[in-house]
């Protein structure tokens, strides 16, 4: 088992050699190969691969989605705080109602009251407005400060609520007003409830946005699973193929060796008289046409390559001059082509099928939505206030909340559109979008049911394939024998000792793609049934 073990890394590191020269050819020298296992492939397009990686933060963005919707429903806390001082000048001698007659006759009288109390005092009078002539102007002025806040929000049933406290200091007074002024204090405290009975009521209306935001979530969530699973499938394929595309060039390899061998025989029967110089020309343009093929498998070698870069790294390296080597792969195994089994395996694991099935569900949330918006607009309204005036903050509060001056208001009201043309468009809207994720159902079902047929008549062609090779190979590998052995005999000419080699070598090729097209069918089955990460061992952590 070493033994086996040390010639199979023997072998391994012989392979490396040899693709680092064909890297050289397309790089330039300094080219490093790289061994690289089939699992290693994977694990390296699970952790870099850039459409999987953008499908993953999709996920990121309908979650912060969702946590916006949630947000509708958190409460708002307000508050303002304002100073004010308004100095507004009236005339006095313009009374508009009966209350500025009494006042300034209550401001006369103040003075005149005040003036007497100091010539009792030998004070001098105050000195009075010049009342002959002019226009006498009274300065109002108002020093308030206002605190109010306010704590709003809504519920999913959507009711709408509210509760605000409001605390004013105010101080007015006027020019020529002799009083010590004292501030008053004023505190209310209301609370207020609208509840929708009609349009915008119950969870189907409130809850719209949330639910279709969380059923995006998980819809994304099956867009990345999927994603996946289509690069765990690419990378295998692509390995597959650049198996065949190594093995290949073996084949142009050996196809040169054979020629290059003939050809020198060729030369030592011309030298011995035995051949004529066209049978030397023939296999010297055999050898140059052998070339030519070595030089396109050189090239699928290298574009199976970029393939393979383009799944596992996720970053341009411009001085990245890796070539990745496959190791050896075994076959996968060919399962039981069984339709029936196929398909309902499909429809219970395939992530778009999922997906589409959670398309529709939001799209009957809208529906719900959109038709619970063409109900008139009836909101049952009520609010509840205490109201309290004191000469502090303390004590205003205090006689606020002790119910001493309540207020409440109940009633209702109503808003209907007239035409309904916005709401009835969006009902149709959402209709149409319900029509389409049904049909994306369809759809679906149809791609599954078409993908599994794809992938059976793949693989029992790709079976037939690989069979009908190999003994196509055997065959000419038998012909070859015979040819030499008839062309020492001297009974065919070169050219057909040639034309046997070319076939033995394209038959060889043939098998090796076959097989590579029979690996990358299974796999395929394996995407196309919704099993290809259980395959490999592959989980998703909640």
């Amino acid at each position: 088992m070493l033994r086996c073990a040390v010639l199979a890394l023997l072998a391994g590191h012989a392979f490396a050699a040899g693709f680092e020269n064909i890297g050289a050819e397309f790089f330039g020298p300094g080219t490093k190969a790289e061994m690289l296992t089939l699992e290693q492939a994977i694990e390296l397009a699970l952790n870099n691969n850039l459409d999987a990686k953008f499908e993953h933060v999709g996920i990121a963005i309908e979650e912060a989605r969702r946590r916006v919707a949630a947000g509708n429903f958190d409460p708002i806390f307000s508050t303002t705080a304002i100073r004010e001082s308004i100095r507004r000048p009236q005339n006095a001698n313009d009374f508009t109602s009966v209350d500025a007659v009494q006042q300034e006759a209550q401001i006369e009288a103040i003075n005149a009251n005040t003036n007497a109390v100091r010539g009792a005092q030998g004070l001098p009078p105050i000195s009075q407005h010049d009342v002959t002539v002019g226009i006498r102007e009274t300065i109002f002025d108002q020093q308030n400060d206002r605190l109010n806040s306010q704590l709003q929000g809504r519920t999913p049933w959507g009711m709408r609520y509210g509760f605000q406290v409001e605390a004013n200091k105010l101080r007015n007074t006027f020019t020529g007003d002799l009083r010590t002024v004292f501030p008053e204090y004023q505190t209310t405290a209301t609370v207020t409830l609208i509840q929708p009975l009609l349009k915008n009521f119950g969870p189907a209306a409130n809850l719209a946005d949330l639910r279709v935001a969380r059923l995006n979530k998980k819809t994304q969530f099956f867009t990345w699973k999927q994603r996946v699973s289509t690069t765990v499938q690419s990378v295998i394929g692509v390995y597959y193929e650049m198996l065949y595309a190594m093995r290949d060039v073996d084949v142009k390899q050996d196809a040169i060796a054979a020629g290059e061998k003939l050809l020198a025989q060729n030369k030592r029967r011309l030298e011995l008289g035995f051949m004529s110089p066209i049978d030397v020309r023939q296999a010297e343009v055999a050898v140059s046409t052998d070339r030519e093929a070595l030089l396109s498998s050189k090239g699928l070698f290298m574009e199976r390559q970029f393939a393979l870069k383009r799944l596992v790294l996720d970053e341009l390296q411009s001085g990245d001059h890796r070539i990745f080597v496959p190791m050896t792969a075994p076959r996968l195994p060919v399962p039981k082509l069984d339709r029936a089994d196929f398909m309902q395996t499909a429809l219970a694991r395939r992530y778009d099928y999922q997906g589409a099935l959670l398309d529709a569900e939001a799209q009957n949330v809208r529906l719900r939505f959109a038709r619970n918006q063409l109900w008139p607009q009836v909101d049952l309204v009520g609010t509840y206030g205490v109201n309290g005036l004191e000469g502090s903050y303390g004590e205003s509060f205090g006689r606020a909340f002790t119910a001493h001056t309540p207020e409440w208001t109940a009633g209702v009201q109503v808003q209907i559109p007239l035409g309904f043309v916005k709401e009835r468009a969006q009902l149709n809207l959402v209709k149409g979008l319900k029509e389409q994720a049904v049909l994306k159902i369809k759809q679906t079902e149809l791609n599954i049911g078409v993908d599994v047929d794809t992938v059976i008549s793949r693989i029992i062609t790709n079976q037939q394939r690989v069979d009908t090779a190999r003994q196509t190979r055997e065959l000419n590998e038998e012909a070859v024998r015979v040819a030499y052995k008839r062309l020492e005999e001297g009974q065919i000419s070169s050219f057909d000792v040639i034309e046997q080699q070319r076939k033995l070598y394209d038959a060889k090729s043939r098998e090796l793609a076959a097989i590579a097209e029979l690996n990358k069918s299974v796999s395929q089955l394996w995407l196309a049934t919704g099993t290809i990460l259980d395959r490999q061992g592959i989980y998703f952590d909640k």
